[in-house]
């Protein structure tokens, strides 16, 4: 279960997004990779979303452009594992 979030440093929803994200992935055992616009624009690219804040679940986006709450991180991670 890899779970990944676009995280700019300057957005303050993305950054309050990563640090849901690192919460509920360190609860459910996910591992969390934390995207940065430059250094990982490739990725981005692959993904072919150009909004943030991002959440991309085992490669599948369940979240863009919005700030989804704890729960509903929650639920999306739990979805992709059964």
């Amino acid at each position: 279960m890899v779970v990944e979030v676009l995280d700019s440093g300057f957005c303050p929803k993305c950054s309050a997004v990563a640090q849901r994200v690192k919460k509920v992935c360190v609860e459910l055992g996910a591992e969390v990779r934390v995207l940065d616009p430059i250094s990982d624009a490739e990725r981005i690219r692959e993904i072919g979303i150009f909004t943030s804040p991002v959440v991309v679940i085992n490669g599948k986006v369940k979240f863009a452009g919005t700030v989804p709450s704890e729960d509903k991180i929650r639920k999306a991670i739990e979805e992709e594992r059964s």
